[in-house]
């Protein structure tokens, strides 16, 4: 299948200086973006992070006119329960092919802030992985689970801590199943954090269960991380007998074989 890289950021996104057309020039068939949505945004001084919507569609409008491409619109929701009701009047009357689903603070602090560093990294598991399965409880419109593994990336986590909170790990899996929401492959947390074991630990987990739903994203924040690592992921989906990913279009799921 052609690369399609189903987490990225532009300068739509806070953390982004890249543009559209640069991802455009790069990617294969169709792209989308998956653009920040977050409020009380700890990386964003604390200040709303809300996607110019208008402009947004507006940009991919003019590039879809001029390329002859389909691009498609992806939002990040970063979820808390203090601002579900708000996310769920910024999605009103909006049009997304893709949902991601994030947890990356617990209203006191973003997950990769400094101060976690201090916490020890056994009750930081608890509390994230606990945050988890209240996002995927309250926002089942999400489409995909975006790295599950991001509350912990500035830990050196070894499998056998991970594996002791399997309850509550397999509890999200088996919402998502329901849900039918997608586990996504983070290559950034697989090949950048060093998360790879913990990746392949869910994966084995979700495909006993029955799940079928995996997509693949980079989590990329310039052209430089498009793609990333993307051939690892599928050789170690196809290790665990998975053999389609699982795109969006107007939220409806596709199976692309791998």
């Amino acid at each position: 299948m052609k690369r399609y890289d189903q987490h990225m950021h532009t300068h739509f996104s806070p953390d982004s200086e890249e543009t559209l057309a640069n991802y455009l020039k790069i990617s294969q068939g169709t792209l989308v973006t998956t653009e920040h949505l977050d409020f009380h945004d700890f990386y964003n001084n604390e200040q709303d992070t809300v996607l110019d919507y208008d402009a947004y569609s507006a940009t991919i409008a003019q590039l879809e006119a001029t390329s002859g491409r389909r691009i498609r619109k992806g939002l990040e929701v970063g979820f808390t329960v203090e601002s579900k009701e708000k996310i769920l009047a910024y999605l009103e009357g909006k049009e997304f092919d893709v949902l991601l689903l994030s947890v990356h603070q617990n209203g006191r602090y973003d997950y990769l802030q400094p101060v976690v560093k201090k916490k020890e990294v056994r009750q930081v598991m608890h509390e994230y992985f606990g945050l988890l399965l209240i996002a995927i409880q309250h926002f089942p419109q999400a489409n995909i689970l975006s790295h599950f593994d991001y509350g912990i990336r500035l830990f050196d986590v070894t499998l056998e801590e991970f594996q002791k909170h399997k309850t509550v790990l397999t509890a999200i899996l088996k919402r998502m199943k329901t849900n039918k929401i997608a586990l996504e492959l983070n290559t950034r947390s697989m090949y950048e954090y060093g998360n790879v074991a913990l990746y392949e630990q869910m994966i084995e987990w979700y495909v006993t269960m029955g799940g079928q739903r995996f997509s693949i994203g980079s989590d990329a924040h310039s052209v430089a991380h498009y793609g990333f690592h993307f051939k690892d992921a599928i050789a170690l989906l196809k290790k665990h007998c998975v053999t389609k990913i699982t795109v969006y279009d107007q939220q409806h799921a596709i199976f692309k074989p791998i």
